[in-house]
């Protein structure tokens, strides 16, 4: 929750053929799904997204096995760059778990490729280097957003915001074509626009001036070497080099606010409930992207994460786990696990991608 009044509630997610997930499995809970409260909002989620309403599935026997709580995942191993160099891949992988109390999940994430250039295989040219502005740079995407506003509105108010800063995004990939080496920064302010538009359709999609059902944001595009994050609300990006974990996102709460500019504490905003409100979110009144880059190393880890996680685990447990972690998969997974052994009193996102030696 982040504000009096608009819990984060959540919604059962049962398509494995869902828009955001990516590719991959989905284990979903044995319980009959929910159907929606609010028929406008879910009108408005059909309209928006093009799903069409299906028949829930089989209600799963019950018997003394523990019922399993809805899950997506995500993975992949990509190569950037146009070659097959080890020091360019990334693995990946995402699980958002609906958590052990909450009955229905408004987060949402989204792991892709962007891509669309020349690819040499072969050639006997001399100068080669004449078909590099064909030979684009690969984006990776890593996006992570948590809903708020209410079962309903929050997961619709996350799933349009994933969904526009992919279509963006996608819109936008023959530009890349222009970015030459040394001038990645040029991916800054495709990265703003994306924000802007999910802010702008979801003030137009519930038609609330003041702002309606939000979702917190956070995004990591990766062009090698090179990392840009987009941050608004609470949802958080960490980098991993090393032992060493380093936040890239600084919370956008009231409680971050009355820290930084009132000199209360950590304790005393936490006590007074502070660091629930968000003091920025996508589709809110107060919309203020940070915007940040770093450039990555092979070795290193970026995790996305949602509150979910960090509630109950902490940032030296976090690095203690991708740190040792066999792969982005174990991690992720082991994050999750931390995260509901911890009582899962919210929904759960995490993403993990590693730069490989």
């Amino acid at each position: 929750m982040h504000s009096a009044g608009s819990g984060r509630a959540a919604y059962p997610i049962w398509s494995s053929e869902s828009s955001f997930a990516g590719e991959g499995e989905q284990v979903a809970s044995d319980s009959a799904p929910r159907r929606p409260i609010m028929g406008k909002i879910s009108d408005m989620w059909n309209k928006v997204t093009g799903e069409v309403p299906s028949a829930p599935p089989p209600k799963a026997p019950r018997g003394d096995a523990p019922t399993s709580r809805s899950m997506i995942y995500s993975s992949g191993a990509f190569v950037l760059g146009a070659s097959d160099d080890q020091r360019r891949r990334i693995e990946s992988f995402g699980i958002s778990h609906v958590g052990e109390v909450r009955e229905g999940n408004e987060d949402h994430f989204v792991i892709a490729s962007l891509q669309r250039s020349l690819e040499i295989r072969q050639t006997n040219l001399e100068e080669r280097s004449v078909l590099d502005p064909l030979c684009g740079p690969k984006a990776y995407l890593y996006a992570v957003a948590d809903g708020v506003g209410g079962q309903e509105g929050g997961r619709l108010a996350s799933g349009i915001t994933i969904q526009t800063i992919v279509e963006y995004l996608f819109e936008t990939v023959g530009s890349y074509h222009a970015v030459m080496p040394g001038q990645e920064h040029a991916f800054r302010d495709p990265l703003r626009s994306a924000v802007q538009r999910a802010h702008d359709k979801l003030l137009a999609t519930f038609g609330l001036p003041n702002g309606g059902p939000a979702t917190t944001l956070t995004i990591v595009l990766v062009v090698w070497p090179e990392a840009f994050v987009v941050h608004v609300g609470d949802s958080r990006a960490y980098h991993l080099r090393g032992e060493k974990l380093r936040r890239l996102t600084r919370d956008q709460t009231m409680g971050a606010y009355l820290v930084d500019e009132y000199a209360m504490t950590e304790q005393q905003v936490e006590q007074q409930g502070f660091n629930n409100v968000l003091s920025s979110a996508v589709g809110a009144q107060e919309m203020k992207p940070a915007v940040s880059e770093m450039r990555l190393e092979p070795g290193d880890a970026l995790v996305l994460c949602t509150d979910g996680l960090t509630k109950h685990v902490s940032e030296e447990r976090i690095a203690g786990v991708i740190g040792q972690a066999e792969n982005a998969e174990a991690g992720c997974r082991k994050l999750v696990d931390l995260a509901l052994e911890g009582g899962g009193k919210d929904n759960v996102t995490v993403v993990v991608a590693n730069a490989l030696k």
